[in-house]
């Protein structure tokens, strides 16, 4: 038990919530780094166009080229898990019964049971960290979250993940 209490005091925790009501499938892959993965996506997108108009010889209808921008995007925002080890990506996923307060019920020794509930617990260096999840599809557009969160040692930090908060990554 002192174990656990010692880890609690030396690390930090993470709560995320997905609450986008009208999300299909109710889920996304998420991870958390240690630094901002938008220049890396820049970059890669910047490489992955450069390459299309190389080979590019008939642009194709509208929607043609709506399609390619949004392979490329989904590409290029695949790139930035690329070094992210499989141990450190998890699923988060959102309880419709418990829109907006997924954290489940909570029994008698102050602990979340049986809910919806993710809780990421870490040892490793507090600080700026980014809650970044997988492109996925929302109303015809691809989207994904980066969110830039301050992480302080023997603390829990909440953030949900909304329609506000959210990135149309064809913009980017």
């Amino acid at each position: 038990m002192a174990d656990r209490d010692a880890f609690n005091q030396d690390a930090w925790s993470l709560h995320p919530i997905l609450d986008v009501p009208s999300l299909f499938p109710p889920a996304v892959l998420f991870s958390v780094l240690d630094s901002d993965p938008r220049p890396k996506y820049r970059q890669q997108l910047n490489r992955i166009r450069e390459k299309s108009r190389d080979q590019e010889s008939d642009p194709g209808s509208p929607s043609d080229a709506r399609l390619m921008r949004q392979s490329q995007s989904s590409v290029a925002w695949d790139a930035v898990f690329h070094e992210v080890p499989g141990d450190r990506m998890a699923l988060l996923f959102q309880n419709p019964e418990l829109p907006g307060n997924q954290t489940g019920a909570t029994n008698e020794s102050g602990s979340v049971g049986p809910g919806y509930a993710v809780m990421i617990k870490s040892n490793a260096p507090a600080g700026a960290k980014w809650l970044v999840t997988r492109s996925t599809r929302f109303k015809g557009q691809l989207v994904c979250w980066c969110i830039p969160v301050e992480l302080e040692t023997g603390k829990t930090k909440g953030v949900t993940l909304t329609m506000q908060n959210m990135t149309v990554l064809e913009s980017e």
